[in-house]
């Protein structure tokens, strides 16, 4: 269909372009299972404040309202839709009570309202707390339209109606790193600091990944080791003062986000694309020798709906997924079923009075079975009470395709979390002064797609204690790999394991990876730092760590730089200028 037709007499919002959040948060983690940022109702069981924006309608009449929403539970449990609200468009509040239609992200008919010419606003009022999500809305006086109910239509409907068909030049650079974690920020910082004119593309506003506030997980893994003592001084500034592991001590401020942001924001060569999400790459074949090569990364803006295109001669895919070598074609693997998953931390936290908590039908019932922090049982390191609730052992998603099926592990955790909630006050009448306090929306992963190199790194490579000539980056975390824990299986009785117990085996440290598990076997301008480097699901269980992470980002930034002054490709630098790579760490 010509969507172009409808935009004179359409209007669309994306969840990105409201004006007001509210209490609603801005989730991005999802875009390429379902096509759009969203906004998420996380109230904890409390309805959050209405997110809200204004609209101009230079026509009035009656308009028929569609909302981009889901049914997230009724995969597991129909007919009880715990994440429900109500969209009101001016004074008139729908009659339909939306996230009750259906299973899959899909357009929910909110039907008719007449509204008159001029600023019109428009208000999500979340009714429950419980993780109502709406990804944009429609208004058209097309009455007898219906969207499209597919990902690739949404979205040319979408670009149509906002007018950003067309994708804007937002530059060329030298360097471009794709993902804001403390892999990619190290890189980026690297590069800058080397001289490259660099850019940095990041899907949310706070950086750092894993180790942000919004996910909250320590930084493991052990920096600037002999021969090269240089390598983890850029890792190192991101490094918070202090940490705290479990329960209520694991608060926002430990993660100092402010700090690590003014670092990247210091950097005369680095610009900060924040809140853009890959949607793309376009790749060229430039010579026989070099083969393809990426031109540009497709990118796009989550608040102001803009498309745009990003030029340089050099990339890094520093996403975790491998979204931007997923996009350009490169090579890569995937463990669907046996890796590890996606933990959201959480936790309660005690007051001076009784709190009370919302009882959770639709959740995972849990009032028959143990989990660490019920009565006196103990985590996977003996911890109990308060501090055994939420750890990262609440892990879910090993059993599915971690890239596809990501939004259902997160949610999963969700029903565990909620479902373990319910039952600690309202079952046992435990916790009687404790209320839900903190959980992550976004989730924390450990593993999905690793790009390929011209060496897969194994863990007989490291028990062999094989000596690469490009061996550079020390790894030092154990080999750490997480499986459904034994013990509560009893718990997983709906289905889906969600308590993961860690199993370890020892290596002589440090060991060196090799450059040539940092750059793409088939795209000859493509790096790539953190947990989408080239290595076996084992393996990875070593080199994931952020520490790591951050080394390679070191490694990779500067490589970069050297292909740029010399006018050569990733690959060239191991069989013509390693000595000069190895030189600047040592």
């Amino acid at each position: 269909m010509d969507y172009k037709k409808l935009k004179g007499e359409s209007v669309f919002v994306g969840a990105g372009a409201f004006e007001n959040y509210g209490g609603w948060v801005l989730d991005t983690q999802f875009v390429l299972n379902m096509g759009s940022e969203y906004l998420l109702a996380h109230g904890l069981g409390v309805p959050v404040a209405d997110a809200v924006t204004t609209v101009n309608f230079s026509e009035s009449g009656k308009y028929r309202l569609w909302v981009f929403t889901k049914d997230w539970n009724a995969r597991w449990k129909q007919n009880m839709s715990p994440g429900i609200f109500k969209v009101s468009v001016g004074e008139i509040e729908s009659g339909a009570t939306f996230g009750t239609h259906s299973a899959e992200w899909n357009w929910q008919d909110g039907g008719i309202i007449e509204i008159e010419p001029g600023e019109v606003k428009i208000a999500l009022r979340d009714l429950t707390g419980f993780e109502g999500r709406c990804a944009g809305i429609l208004l058209t006086k097309n009455i007898d339209f219906i969207p499209p109910d597919n990902i690739k239509e949404t979205l040319e409907m979408r670009r149509a109606l906002t007018g950003t068909e067309a994708a804007v030049n937002l530059g060329r650079y030298d360097f471009v790193v794709a993902g804001g974690g403390i892999s990619g920020m190290s890189a980026a910082v690297a590069a800058a600091r080397n001289g490259l004119k660099t850019a940095l593309v990041h899907d949310r506003f706070i950086f750092a990944g894993n180790n942000s506030s919004e996910v909250r997980v320590w930084l493991a893994g052990e920096t600037n080791f002999e021969p090269f003592p240089k390598l983890g001084n850029i890792t190192r500034e991101f490094e918070q003062e202090k940490k705290a592991h479990y329960g209520p001590s694991n608060i926002a401020e430990l993660y100092e986000d402010e700090k690590k942001a003014a670092i990247l924001e210091n950097e005369p060569n680095l610009d900060l694309f924040t809140g853009y999400f890959l949607t793309g790459a376009v790749t060229e074949t430039k010579t026989e020798q070099n083969g393809v090569g990426i031109k540009s990364a497709l990118v796009y803006n989550v608040k102001t709906g803009e498309y745009g295109e990003i030029y340089a001669d050099m990339f890094a895919d520093c996403t975790g997924d491998g979204t931007l070598g997923y996009f350009a074609g490169a090579h890569y693997e995937v463990t669907t079923n046996g890796h590890m998953g996606m933990t959201n931390v959480w936790h309660i936290e005690e007051t001076d009075g009784e709190q009370k908590f919302p009882e959770c039908p639709w959740a995972i019932d849990l009032s028959g079975v143990d989990f660490p922090g019920r009565n006196k049982v103990k985590n996977v390191y003996g911890r109990q009470g308060a501090d055994a609730l939420g750890g990262w052992y609440w892990e879910s998603g090993m059993e599915h395709p971690p890239i596809e099926t990501a939004e259902y592990a997160r949610d999963t955790n969700f029903r565990a979390m909620y479902g373990a909630v319910d039952c600690i006050k309202n079952h046992d009448g435990d916790y009687k002064n404790y209320y839900l306090k903190f959980a992550a929306y976004i989730g924390g992963k450990r593993e999905s797609r690793r790009l390929l190199g011209d060496i897969v790194l194994s863990k007989s490579d490291v028990f062999a204690e094989t000596k690469f000539t490009d061996g550079i980056v020390p790894t030092t975390w154990n080999f750490d790999v997480h499986y459904p824990d034994r013990k509560f299986y009893a718990a997983f009785h709906e289905g889906d394991a969600f308590l993961t117990k860690d199993y370890h085996e020892q290596f002589p440290k440090p060991f060196f990876v090799p450059y040539r598990c940092l750059y793409s076997r088939n795209i000859s301008n493509l790096f790539m730092a953190g947990r989408d480097v080239s290595v076996t699901h084992d393996a990875l269980g070593s080199v994931r760590v952020m520490r790591t992470g951050g080394m390679m980002g070191e490694v990779v930034g500067t490589a970069a730089a050297l292909c740029v002054r010399n006018g050569v490709k990733s690959r060239d630098i191991y069989e013509k200028r390693l000595g000069e790579l190895l030189d600047r760490f040592r």
